[in-house]
């Protein structure tokens, strides 16, 4: 499906899926961080 969008729209497509792969990035960084906290505040 995002080939599909890269292929059709390639700048617009580009720009989307670019920003997607950040905010799943950031969310998964922010997550990791988060556990880790948990998971030594719980020892």
């Amino acid at each position: 499906m995002l080939l599909l969008v890269l292929s059709e729209l390639p700048l617009s497509g580009f720009m989307v899926g670019s920003t997607i792969t950040r905010l799943v990035q950031s969310f998964s960084v922010v997550f990791l961080y988060w556990f880790y906290v948990f998971s030594v505040a719980s020892l």
